[in-house]
Order: structure tokens, then sequence, then C-alpha cells
């Protein structure tokens, strides 16, 4: 079968696995009920909590690509629907405004949500918040008063239109921004959170009641990483100090939900204690059980989710037993990495319906990923995770190390009531994983 250059051009496209799905997008697939959970969804719970409160702080968190960002647009969409109430949501992708690859402060959050806000508020009141621009102005006149010399190109007379870009992309600027704002800490911070104030009752009056919700959905800080492993330690110990020390000022005058990375979980697994209940975190789809035995109907929603975005029949075949099967449970219910798959496939110039060979090719590009972002001192962590389907607590050390596996999808998270945990199968199909798999229990590990 030939599928035409122009069908497989759209069907590329549709699948990037980068680009998150607005609220309403047709190729959206609901995976709540393969995600392990007979009870309220994790969406369920943060609506919930909004529902029934006057002001709440939560967090929610997930791997990358497993649909945080679409399902917090699809509430969005939910709240904006709703009949009972009015609700106003902000939605803001901190990753537009900072460094996802350095450390941050509660400053930057503060500075970008007072921003955001205030550009929303005005908005709402029918003005031009380029024209209009409240809080930015503010903020100018707080860096000149600290003799901070602005970039070029960032006037006051312009409102400062490329200053927060200027915090994200030039580090000599932000670095010394940043030392400037600690110096008069308490000072930023009043200032910011009285704008935060005023735009929240601007943004209720603004609807024409003052009875209203008003949410501020915060995505975006989940993405925080190293780019090279000799940083990790800074930018975890940032990300520590922003949501656990720094928690009381993450509060705003309204309801507020924070991404957060995975990791911090369990660097910091009392982080339910200070906000408006646990962390929630969203799983992956269940395709196997503990014991590796396929779960159709996770199987059947991930064929669904491709078949929303090409014409499954003319790629896979009409069996995809041995086809988009495979690529699903090699995947281990990882929507970013099936759609990864997916588009490898279609770039592969191998014909059309793919057989088995040509499915096995892009599984073993997968494999080859995995074993180059897995190190010899992880294997006793890998083993554990495999044999127990728990985070390994005996130490520090080994906390670390599995803090680190799960940051790189080398270890994946499931849930069957409660939380369990596995290897991903490209872990697991690593030569040196598998050998330590096989050795009787209580035989001497092999060496890396």
């Amino acid at each position: 079968m030939t599928v035409p250059r122009e069908d497989l051009k759209r069907f590329y496209a549709s699948c990037d696995p980068n680009k998150s799905l607005s609220g309403t997008d047709e190729r959206y697939v609901s995976l709540d009920r393969v995600r392990g959970s007979t009870g309220p969804t994790c969406v369920d719970l943060l609506e919930q909590t909004v529902l029934i409160t006057d002001e709440s702080c939560q967090l929610f968190t997930g791997f990358p690509g497993t649909g945080k960002t679409t399902e917090l647009r699809r509430l969005k969409q939910r709240f904006e629907d709703a009949k009972d109430l009015p609700t106003q949501i902000v939605y803001v992708d901190l990753e537009e405004y900072i460094d996802i690859f350095s450390p941050i402060a509660v400053t930057d959050v503060l500075r970008i949500l007072a921003y955001c806000m205030d550009r929303e508020a005005t908005r709402m009141e029918g003005g031009d918040p380029d024209k209009k621009p409240g809080y930015l102005q503010r903020f100018i006149k707080f860096l000149e008063q600290t003799n901070i010399e602005l970039p070029k190109g960032v006037e006051l007379s312009a409102y400062g239109a490329t200053l927060m870009l200027e915090f994200k992309n030039n580090p000599d600027f932000y670095q010394r921004a940043e030392k400037a704002l600690s110096g008069r800490f308490q000072l930023f911070v009043d200032e910011a959170r009285l704008s935060i104030m005023n735009s929240v009752v601007r943004l209720k009056k603004a609807r024409g009641s003052h009875a209203q919700r008003v949410v501020v959905i915060a995505d975006g800080l989940e993405k925080m990483r190293p780019r090279r492993e000799q940083d990790r330690e800074a930018i975890a110990a940032s990300v520590e100090l922003l949501f656990s020390t720094h928690a009381p000022l993450l509060r705003l005058p309204c309801h507020v939900i924070y991404t957060f990375p995975l990791w911090l979980r369990y660097r910091r697994p009392d982080l339910g204690a200070t906000y408006d209940g646990e962390p929630l975190v969203l799983p992956m789809v269940k395709v196997t059980t503990k014991e590796r035995e396929p779960v159709r109907e996770g199987i059947d929603c991930l064929t669904t989710l491709v078949g929303k975005r090409l014409d499954v029949k003319s790629i896979f075949g009409d069996d995809t037993s041995n086809t988009l099967d495979r690529m699903i449970l090699a995947t281990g219910g990882y929507p970013r990495d099936l759609l990864r798959l997916v588009r490898n496939l279609l770039t592969s110039g191998g014909g059309f319906p793919a057989t088995p060979e040509q499915i096995e090719r892009q599984i073993e590009r997968l494999a080859q990923d995995y074993a180059m972002a897995l190190y010899g001192d992880e294997l006793d962590v890998l083993v554990q995770v495999a044999e127990k389907n728990a985070v390994p607590l005996s130490n520090d050390g080994e906390v670390g190390r599995f803090i680190r596996l799960l940051d790189r999808w080398l270890v994946l998270a499931y849930r069957n009531g409660k939380e369990w945990y596995d290897l991903h199968p490209m872990a697991r199909r690593d030569p040196r994983v598998s050998a330590r798999l096989k050795k009787p229990s209580g035989s001497e590990p092999s060496g890396s």
C-alpha cells in the first residue's frame, strides 16, 4: 500500500510529542480509566478543592509528555464553562519567562505572576496591556532604584516590553538583577504581592461580580532540569527552596495550581503538609501488570490515541498485534515515547503498512537511547525497583539515584489504587539490567 506523502506529512505533524493539546482538541483521548485509579482523577481532585474552598494552593506533577498541560487546559475549560459561579482563569506558562536549565528563585515566580495577572486584568477591563503596563512599569522603576543598568532596548518609554525576556535570555543581566532584588527582598515581595492582590480584585470586578472565583494555573515549573550533571544539585536545591521554605509566598489571594518537578516529591516527601492536599501525580497508562502481562484496555486506549492522529490501518495494517501493540508495550504506556516511535516510523523510509521487522528497528533505536542514559552505578537501584515495584528507601544515596532514574524516565510510575513503580521496558531490555535480573537471589552483582 502506498501512503500519499501529504498524508504522511499530516500524520507526522499531528504526532508531535512536544505539543500539548488545547482544552477542546478533537484528538484528545481520556486516559483516566487506564491510569490505574477507580476513584477521582487528579484533575477531579484539583477541581474539588477549588470548589469547596475560598482560596487554595495545590501542586500537580507527572512525567513530561503524559498529558499534564492538556489536562490543566481541560480543567481551565471546565471552569470557564461552569454555570454555577463565573470563574476567571489566568493561565501562565512560566517556561516562556524562565530558563528551565538554571536555578530558580521565588522572586522569579512572583515577578512573572504579578506581570501576567496585571496584563490579564487589563485585557479583561478592555485595555491594551502593552499601552497600559501597570506592574511592569512599577517593576522597572523598582529596578532603577537599585542602580541596575537596564539592557539596551529596554526603555521606560516603551514600558519594558522586552524586559521579561531579558531575565530569561540574558544571564549576566539576570544575575545582577537577582542580586539587587535579593538585597531588597521584602520590599520586592510586598510590591509584587500587592500587585497580585489588586489584579485579583480587578479580575473579579471586570466579570461584573465580586463573588466569582479567580484561578491561577502556573504551568511549566515541572520542566526544571540541568543541562549538565554537575549543575543538578544547584537546580534541585533552588527548586526545593522555592516549594518548601518559600511555600508561604507562593500562596495567592485566590486559587493557584503549580506544576512542580516529579523528583521533588521524593526529595521532600513532606510537601503535602505545606499545601492544600497531597501533591498530585499523573501516572503512566497501565499497559501491563506488575507481572508484565498485557492489559488490553490500556493498549486499546493508546491505540485510540494514535488513531486520532493518523490512519492506523494504512500505517500499521489490519492486524496490529505485531505492529502497533508491540510499539505500545515497548513504551511502558508512556504517551510521549509512543508518539516519538510513531514519528520515527513515519520518517524511516519503509513501506506501509509497517512490518514487524520495521517496528523492531524503531524499538531498538529507542532502546539504544535509553541505554546511553543509564550509568553502571545505578544498576542496583534499578534491580530493586524491578523486584519490589517500590521506591528504594535504604539510604539517601539510593533515593538520590532513584530520583535521577525517574528524571530520565528509566523508572516509570503507575497506580493500582496506590502507586507502584517499574522499569521502562527499554531499561529492562538493556543487557546490563537483564543480566542482573536473571541472577539468582543472593548472587554477587556483576560489574558495570
